[in-house]
């Protein structure tokens, strides 16, 4: 049911952008009495019905957000099943947010990690992001006890950069220098790269990326650092780059907005099968205390789109308030919203959980040791007070104690290190780690320990929820569990919480459109006249007409093949033809006659009969004995059935613009009625070329019957004939074979060999060889004839549908073309009917567009 919504969210935001499309980007400027308001109103709505676009056809997205050193990056790669797969910089103030896109494999083989794509900000994206670090400047620099920056008087990167330096000299205070670092790298960045980089998209390769997207640590005494001494600005890129070098990426680096990675991961690894469905979101560390101001932003940015939400805590420090900071950030990005609901939780680490203020692990095996009282989850966490403090705080993320998870990614890293020594769970460098002696001795000693104490509390209580859940950790670090987890809230709560996220997002453009609406009534009450001429009218909605029925039509070509007029498809009807002719071949029935229980015989011909047919002392070679003997008559089947295949094509594209000219048919016929071709000179002379082009396409864009012979001609023009010579199934003789194939059944085969009764067994499959063969090549002729005539219609259509919007937006000329009316003084522009059709629109109303 949501998906069914989701595509009528999609199509009701489709409608209005293309309706948006259709009118001037800024109409304020083409009359004095249309308000500014209208412009801005335009922009929000463009705005709200893209994001209403690209949330119903986006996949659902599982964000995973973390403390700081919390192990996210290791979990990620123990959920994919490679350690390090994904680049990662230690340094808190430089993360990015990373797209994975799972792709399953069949094969049990090493996780693979394909191209990267890396996405830049877009210019509206960059003034987003430094208004947001200004504002969050201007907080510092107040609790620094400086005059709080005045924003709006920050008009360029110049006088933002002339700023920092002025509270870089005043105060010496930590966090906001750490603030105003990040500032002038920005906008430095942006005044370098900005115009040219901005909006872009690159793909990079796995080794390009780890090194670029590691970048060198800047100084961290910088309470003694001068303004002077921070890095200078990059020179100027002039035009785009072709390729995306490591040192570029690295200069342009606080740009990026984010990396887009595809992971081929194996079933027996995890089974993604749906995959599709949901992509994992790597948000930067938050919570360090020199956590970026850009990180923040971008991963804030991101999170509100984010339909499941990972939380890993650290284990080894339970307690920290910083988890509490980040779901903090998160509550306020999405208000009115129980993120409660969407929260999984993963404690991270686990298996360092501090244990030795309590005693070490002495209570632990004391509480293991005690077999003979049951054993209760109050007893233990009474015993064991940081784990206890340990689930309290995961509980304080989520609904559902189920939702938490106990994790060691290494744990279950060496899990899968295990099952095969050809599937590598990371590089050599991490694998030689895991290997060294006594690497993780105390993490499996504790996995053992929370092994038996899983097992002791779930024989005294088989619902005991922390039971469970040390059960899992011990299996293979909770990652199994997890990867279940994820799946089963993308199944259950992901869709639906997608659907809720669009709604909200239609919600916003009704909203948008009311607001249009608002402002439509306010211009007609200035007293813009409500009628049109009534030939101006006919003629805006047989553009419109026209307009509608190409785009449907453009929507459905290639869904379905070329068919003839019964409605048979053209490479079926050439299938059955050929099987046809070759069927009544003369040859079959010379040797089905000659077959005897099976057995076929050529025997010299006696009597009359041999005086009579004799030529000179052969065999009579009338019956086909070897391979050379078919090859006229399949020569000749296979030229009268590519002509034939050529005609019927030939037919079907006539019949398909027929059908088309039919369906725009009065639309064609008023505008014939309405123009000339004599009209394209005045109108050149009178408003200029571009006005004239449009007319030209007009007028031929009307009546699809005028498109037949270029289409045909060009497909003529590429078509290539089939050469039987080619496709001739069987062995024929030639400059490297002496002789081709001989039958068995041939004299010079079976003269001194005993009679067979196979024969006509094998005559039979040679006629289905040779009918496949020649059906195999004349079908796939048909099929690239099929998509060059797509193709050919679709050019044609890429140049006729933009030509009806912009002719729409050309009020002066559709007034010319509207011969002879009398115009008012003062008439309804084509583009405000059209901003009075977007505003009373509703997502009811698609289905019928």
């Amino acid at each position: 049911m949501e998906s069914e919504k989701l595509v009528n969210f999609k199509e009701y935001g489709e409608f209005i952008l293309q309706k948006i499309n259709s009118v001037p980007q800024y109409p304020s400027k083409q009359e004095d009495w249309v308000p500014a308001s209208l412009d801005e109103c335009l922009e929000r709505l463009r705005e709200t019905a893209q994001k209403t676009v690209e949330l119903a056809t986006s996949p659902v997205k599982i964000g995973v957000m973390g403390e700081f050193s919390s192990g996210k990056t290791l979990l990620l790669g123990s959920l994919i099943g490679y350690a390090d797969a994904l680049p990662v910089n230690e340094n808190p103030t430089t993360g990015n947010v990373t797209a994975i896109h799972l792709i399953p494999q069949d094969e049990f083989a090493t996780t693979q990690v394909g191209n990267f794509t890396v996405e830049y900000l877009s210019h509206e994206g960059v003034k987003e992001c430094l208004r947001y670090m200004l504002a969050e400047a201007s907080r510092r620099s107040a609790a620094a006890g400086l005059v709080p920056i005045q924003v709006a008087q920050l008009n360029s990167g110049k006088d933002i950069l002339a700023w920092c330096e002025q509270a870089w000299n005043q105060s010496n205070n930590l966090e906001l220098r750490y603030l105003l670092r990040e500032l002038v790298l920005f906008v430095r960045a942006y005044s370098s790269y900005g115009e040219a980089m901005c909006s872009g998209h690159y793909q990079i390769d796995h080794a390009t990326a780890r090194e670029g997207l590691q970048l060198a640590e800047q100084p961290m005494a910088i309470q003694t650092l001068r303004f002077a001494d921070l890095p200078p600005a990059h020179i100027r890129l002039p035009s785009p780059p072709q390729k995306l070098a490591t040192k570029l990426l690295q200069n342009s680096f606080p740009l990026i907005r984010r990396v887009d990675i595809e992971v081929k991961i194996s079933r027996e690894i995890w089974d993604v099968t749906d995959a599709s469905e949901f992509i994992l979101l790597d948000f930067p560390g938050l919570g360090a205390a020199n956590s970026g101001a850009r990180d923040t932003f971008l991963s804030l940015r991101e999170l509100a789109e984010v339909q499941t939400i990972l939380i890993l805590l650290n284990g080894k420090s339970p307690g920290s308030d910083r988890a509490n900071k980040i779901f903090t950030m998160m509550q306020q990005q999405r208000p009115g919203q129980d993120l409660k609901d969407l929260i999984l939780v993963g404690v991270g680490r686990f298996d360092q959980l501090p244990l030795e203020s309590e005693g070490g692990e002495r209570e632990l095996d004391q509480l293991i040791e005690e077999t003979n009282t049951p054993l209760y989850e109050n007893a233990v966490v009474q015993k064991l007070k940081v784990l206890q403090t340990t689930i309290d705080g995961a509980s304080a993320f989520t609904t559902q104690k189920d939702r938490i998870v106990l994790l060691s990614p290494l744990l279950g890293l060496a899990e899968l290190a295990k099952r095969s020594s050809s599937v590598k769970a990371g590089s050599p460098e991490f694998l030689s780690n895991l290997d060294y002696p006594n690497y993780l001795e105390r993490s499996k000693r504790l996995q053992q320990k929370w092994t038996r104490l899983s097992e002791r509390l779930l024989e005294s209580d088989a619902r005991s929820q922390l039971g469970r859940q040390l059960g899992y950790f011990a299996q293979d670090g909770g990652i199994a569990k997890l990867r279940e987890l994820i799946q089963n809230h993308v199944a259950m709560h992901g869709l639906k919480q997608l659907y809720e996220d669009t709604r909200r997002a239609a919600e916003s453009l009704r909203q948008q459109q009311e607001n249009l609406k608002n402002i439509i009534a306010e211009i007609h009450e200035q007293g813009i006249p409500t009628v049109d001429s009534p030939t101006l009218i006919d003629l805006r909605n047989a553009i419109d007409s026209l307009d509608k029925t190409y785009r449907n039509f453009q929507k459905e070509l290639g869904k379905e093949p070329l068919k003839d007029r019964r409605g048979t498809v053209v490479s079926e009807v050439v299938k059955d033809e050929l099987t046809f002719k070759i069927l009544n071949w003369n040859q079959w029935t010379l040797l089905f006659n000659k077959a005897n229980n099976g057995a076929i015989t050529i025997a010299e011909t006696k009597g009359a009969a041999g005086k009579l047919f004799e030529r000179g002392n052969r065999t009579n070679n009338a019956l086909p004995s070897k391979s050379d003997d078919f090859y006229p008559t399949f020569e000749k089947t296979v030229q009268e059935v590519e002509i034939f295949a050529r005609d019927r094509i030939r037919q079907a594209v006539v019949d398909l613009l027929n059908k088309l000219s039919n369906q725009v048919a009065e639309a064609r016929d008023y505008l014939k009625s309405l123009l000339s071709p004599e009209m394209e000179q005045e109108i050149e002379i009178g408003f200029g070329g571009e006005e004239a082009d449009l007319f030209y396409k007009l007028l031929l864009g009307s009546d699809p019957n005028q498109w037949k012979e270029a289409i045909l001609a060009e497909i003529n023009s590429k078509d290539k004939e089939i050469a039987p010579e080619l496709i001739f199934p069987l062995a024929r003789q030639d400059e490297k074979h002496n002789i081709g194939q001989i039958f068995d059944w041939s004299p010079e085969r079976n003269q001194n060999s005993p009679r067979a009764s196979h024969h006509q067994m094998l005559v039979l499959r040679l006629r289905d060889e040779i009918t496949a063969s020649a059906s195999l090549h004349l079908v796939q002729y048909v099929s690239e004839v099929n998509q060059q005539v797509n193709s050919e219609i679709e050019g044609i259509l890429d140049q006729i549908i933009p030509t009806l919007q912009n002719i729409s937006k050309k009020e002066a000329l559709l007034r010319y073309l509207a011969a002879g009316d009398s115009p008012p003084k003062l008439a309804i522009p084509t583009w405000l009917n059209i901003l009075a059709e977007i505003a009373t629109t509703s997502d009811l109303d698609i289905p019928g567009y």
